[in-house]
């Protein structure tokens, strides 16, 4: 069952898949965004998840302010509050994986190497969902 974290975003957890799925339901501010993946965080502290589902195709790419704040702030304090490594696939419409400036944003794979969270873009949910749960295939338990 979705629930409206903020009226920008839907958060639910699919138990039979072990996603926690946040759906943007209109373009944020980055004070926004900072709230919305704060709620996001504690859905999953709550269900103990780190598999995420994130529905960006109403909301705009994140800025180059925005993608510091979450690879430098958020993203490292995720394994403190969840352990080991959390995915996030990110939902996005096709036209925000042929923008160059989306692309700069967004870091390119090597720059998860050796962290405690990973990150890849999709257009297709269910390939999403596949990958995330690959991820949780190949991460150790915690």
């Amino acid at each position: 069952m979705s629930v409206p974290a903020a009226e920008f975003l839907l958060l639910s957890y699919r138990a039979d898949l072990q996603v926690l799925v946040g759906r943007w339901m209109r373009v944020v501010t980055l004070a926004e965004m900072q709230q919305g993946y704060e709620l996001l965080l504690q859905a999953a502290v709550e269900h103990r998840c780190r598999q995420w589902l994130l529905d960006t195709r109403r909301r705009n790419n994140t800025d180059e302010e925005g993608a510091h704040w979450m690879t430098q702030e958020f993203l490292p304090r995720l394994q403190g509050q969840l352990g080991g490594t959390t995915a996030l696939a990110y939902l996005l419409p096709p036209v925000h994986l042929r923008n160059a400036a989306a692309d700069a944003a967004f870091p390119p794979a090597s720059y998860f190497k050796d962290k405690p969270f990973i990150s890849d873009r999709f257009i297709d949910e269910r390939l999403a969902i596949e990958w995330l749960q690959l991820q949780q295939s190949l991460a150790p338990a915690s």
